[in-house]
């Protein structure tokens, strides 16, 4: 299945990370990388039968529990409509429910100048 190449591959994102007394973690992850499994609220009746990796790489703390952070999907397969400004997700470790978050910005990922020009080059070869 290919994704729609308008449709955000990385969206800025709001963490809040729960703390051990809401059940999440004893510290929030240091990063600057960390995947896990995402849960997003468009799609939660289909939790977790199916369910997506997400990476997010920390760019700002925003306060002691919260972060901003870019995130994507580890499969290429993943439904990039989840990556829209104003969609909500938690992201869990296992089936404990760790942190929620909300995507604040959704951003298109163009592909770079050289990409564009192996992908021409493959197809002229053809």
């Amino acid at each position: 299945m290919k994704n729609n190449l308008k449709m955000p591959r990385k969206a800025i994102v709001r963490i809040h990370w729960l703390s051990a007394a809401e059940g999440g973690r004893q510290h929030p992850p240091s990063g600057p990388r960390y995947s896990t499994l995402a849960r997003f609220e468009k799609e939660s009746t289909k939790w977790p039968e199916v369910a997506w990796s997400v990476v997010a790489d920390f760019k700002n703390q925003l306060d002691s529990s919260s972060i901003e952070a870019e995130i994507s999907f580890l499969s290429s397969d993943a439904p990039l409509h989840l990556l829209e400004s104003g969609n909500r997700f938690e992201l869990y470790e296992g089936r404990r429910l760790v942190a929620r978050g909300e995507v604040l910005k959704d951003r298109v990922e163009q592909p770079s100048k050289i990409t564009r020009i192996h992908a021409n080059a493959e197809l002229q070869a053809q």
